[in-house]
């Protein structure tokens, strides 16, 4: 027993002597680790545990290797390694960079020139892959016809930032429809083509809009345009009324449009609204014509009618010589010779005598009147040639010393009156032997 506690004592004597050495080997090679960043205030993360923010100042870092990061909100984490057999006293300084941000600008329309905090960096569609996320920008667009427009721009972290922007018009648009389409539209003396049409980029303020179709009547328009307005301007044109101009061939056809009289070829018709009008001309002894005709806005039509001849003609030649010529009681004229010695007149002739059944009367003094019923064709000629039958009829009444005498006055000359007396039987008597000469049936 006295001989095992001086062995125990050694024991407990070597165990405090080694931990004494240790402890004056660890105090001897004890390292001292300042860490600091530009800028400050960055979260200090030594093998995954947080230490605190720079600037500071550690001690109990074991020796052998350590992982360093550096973490601070808008800058970018920094990895770094610590040696601690660098020697007692070690200095870590990081100058972090600041994180940037991911900017897409896109507009419609695109190529706007892109300006940030006031300074141009290109036109749209544009990357921005400069810009630290910590700030907040002020980005303007412009682009020529369009108005200015600003935006505000903030990141969130490393998160890609996506605006797209849509620019507002710096004038307004017209869109224009017509009833009928295809007028020309003028808007502010311009011409834009036809109908229907949009007309971009009109000035904001009042613009003035024409529109002009052959037939219809021009049409004006006043609008007030805003800047990024887009209209819709619709019109229904009024037609303009058409004339008719009416003519026949021959001459003085009766004109009848949709059965109204309206006077006689050649004749103008003004004020028809568009459509299809009955057209009818009539002319005595010819063929009635009707066709349809049809009218536009404003169109001028002209219309020959060329009439068919429905007449008939009569030809006549008497026995004789001056026979009066009636025609369904009208009298055409006498008939005449040249030839005195010739037992018939020279052709009469009666022009435009309408189809058909007529009453022909031929009268002459001492003939009996002739009746006849020619039936006349169209465009053809009806030939006659008639001889009267002598009547007995007194005309003449003669006193002589010797007796009254009565008959048809042959000759009337200076020295005597030759009558005949009976039919085919004349007789003269001297004027110096006449007491009276009485006129019979003076009325004829």
């Amino acid at each position: 027993m006295r001989r095992s506690m001086p062995v125990f004592r050694c024991l407990v004597l070597g165990v405090l002597v080694f931990a004494s050495a240790r402890a004056m080997s660890q105090e001897k090679f004890q390292t001292r680790v300042s860490i600091t960043s530009q800028p400050s205030g960055a979260t200090v993360i030594i093998d995954g545990m947080d230490r605190g923010v720079t600037p500071i100042t550690l001690l109990d870092l074991s020796p052998g290797r350590h992982i360093l990061k550096y973490r601070l909100a808008g800058y970018v984490e920094r990895d770094r390694i610590i040696d601690m057999t660098h020697g007692p006293y070690i200095e870590k300084n990081e100058v972090l960079e600041e994180e940037k941000g991911l900017l897409l600008l896109k507009t419609d329309p695109s190529d706007c020139d892109v300006q940030i905090d006031g300074v141009s960096v290109g036109r749209t569609p544009k990357l921005v892959t400069w810009l630290p996320v910590s700030g907040s920008y002020n980005v303007k667009l412009r682009k020529a016809g369009y108005l200015p427009q600003s935006i505000n721009v903030k990141f969130d972290g490393r998160k890609p930032l996506v605006r797209e922007e849509k620019l507002v018009s710096a004038s307004g648009t017209i869109k224009i429809v017509t009833e009928p389409a295809g007028a020309e539209v003028m808007v502010n003396g311009i011409s834009h083509g036809v109908s229907p049409v949009t007309v971009a980029e009109v000035p904001k303020g009042r613009s003035t809009v024409k529109f002009h179709l052959d037939g219809f009547a021009d049409e004006t328009r006043e609008l007030l345009v805003n800047a990024g307005d887009v209209q819709t301007l619709s019109i229904e044109l009024k037609g303009l009324p058409g004339t008719l101009h009416l003519i026949s061939n021959p001459d003085g056809a009766r004109f009848y449009v949709n059965n109204e009289a309206r006077g006689k070829g050649p004749v103008t018709i003004p004020g028809l609204p568009q459509g299809e009008y009955l057209v009818r001309a009539e002319l005595d002894g010819y063929g009635t014509m009707s066709r349809m005709i049809k009218i536009g806005n404003g169109e001028s039509v002209r219309e020959e009618f060329k009439l068919s001849n429905m007449m008939g003609r009569i030809e006549l030649r008497t026995c004789p010589v001056g026979a009066q010529v009636f025609l369904d009681g009208k009298l055409c004229g006498t008939t005449r010779g040249k030839d005195p010695s010739a037992e018939f007149s020279d052709i009469f002739e009666i022009e435009n005598v309408m189809e058909g059944e007529h009453t022909l009367v031929l009268k002459a003094d001492g003939f009996a009147d002739l009746v006849r019923h020619p039936k006349v064709q169209s465009t053809k000629t009806l030939r006659h040639q008639v001889r009267l039958s002598r009547i007995f009829t007194p005309n003449v009444e003669i006193v002589t010393s010797r007796g009254t005498y009565k008959g048809v006055l042959k000759a009337n000359r200076a020295t005597e009156i030759e009558i005949e007396v009976s039919m085919g039987i004349t007789r003269s008597f001297p004027r110096d032997e006449i007491r009276k000469v009485t006129l019979l049936n003076s009325d004829k």
